[in-house]
């Protein structure tokens, strides 16, 4: 019995210990390695925790008229590519088929696109905003990219 009292009572004092000595493990060494080490704490010696910035060649200055130069020759180049007609069709049996049917042909949903006569800023304008179909025919950019959006249009005013 008088074993029980007694480490009753040592306990809560063991309790106190341990929790003094991680709080003070949890300190780490104070105010004198700051001392040590002058104003910014470091120890004459000590390896900064970030390197310098080094920057061994200067940047080339890029020539603006002729960057714009290669720039235009790059957007004439894209431009004088056809769509391709065959990702076009691909395209089209994804978002377009299902109610224009198979071939453009027309279904009881929506009309034939053979012989479209929509010029491509009209056809773009009428599948990026839905126009008078409304949203059921809204087919933002990440349903159908530019690119796909051309092909369509290629696709469609092959179909005769």
């Amino acid at each position: 019995m008088k074993i029980r009292r007694l480490a009753a009572c040592i306990r809560p004092g063991m309790a106190v210990i341990f929790l003094l000595l991680f709080l003070a493990a949890g300190c780490g060494a104070g105010d004198e390695e700051d001392a040590a080490g002058g104003e910014d704490g470091n120890r004459s010696g000590a390896v900064p925790t970030m390197p310098a910035a080094r920057f061994d060649q200067p940047t080339p200055v890029t020539d603006m008229e002729e960057a714009s130069e290669a720039d235009r020759q790059e957007d004439e180049a894209a431009a004088a590519e056809e769509p391709d007609i065959a990702t076009g069709e691909f395209v089209y049996g994804n978002r377009c088929a299902e109610c224009h049917g198979e071939g453009a042909a027309g279904t009881d949903q929506g009309a034939s696109l053979i012989g479209l006569t929509l010029g491509e800023d009209d056809f773009e304008d009428l599948i990026r905003t839905g126009g008078e179909l409304g949203p059921d025919h809204l087919f933002g950019s990440t349903k159908i990219s530019p690119e796909g959006l051309k092909a369509v249009y290629a696709y469609l005013t092959s179909l005769e």
